[in-house]
């Protein structure tokens, strides 16, 4: 599959920032299936210094999490990880222009499944 091979020699690495476990196994092993390793966070400062110290290809960020909004710290994961790409992960469609706007590279809606996920990893 196209996309497959353009994720394992893309993306070999990501963050996963969600307070939602079963996302988090979800997307943790879609990406495995992809060949891509994963780390998960499910605060936002736990998030942050996950992306600071893995400097990973792909940064999964949620929006709404126990200690903030993730939209609101968009541009601190672009400080701490300059290089991934960023993808806002949420259920509320209406933030898709607000967070592009504010920096992601890409949206995807809840609930998440694998042509929704293997499209932002294209």
């Amino acid at each position: 599959m196209k996309n497959q091979a353009s994720a394992k020699s893309f993306h070999q690495k990501a963050v996963i920032v969600d307070d939602e476990i079963d996302i988090c196994l979800l997307l943790s092993m879609t990406l495995h299936k992809l060949g891509v390793s994963s780390v998960r966070a499910h605060t936002l400062s736990d998030g942050l210094e996950k992306a600071a110290s893995e400097q990973p290809m792909i940064i999964f960020l949620d929006n709404n999490l126990t200690d903030g909004k993730g939209i609101d710290q968009i541009a601190e994961f672009r400080q701490k990880s300059p290089l991934s790409k960023l993808i806002m992960i949420t259920a509320m469609s209406g933030l898709r222009e607000q967070a592009l706007a504010a920096g992601a590279d890409g949206f995807v809606e809840k609930p998440l499944d694998l042509p929704k996920i293997l499209s932002v990893l294209s």
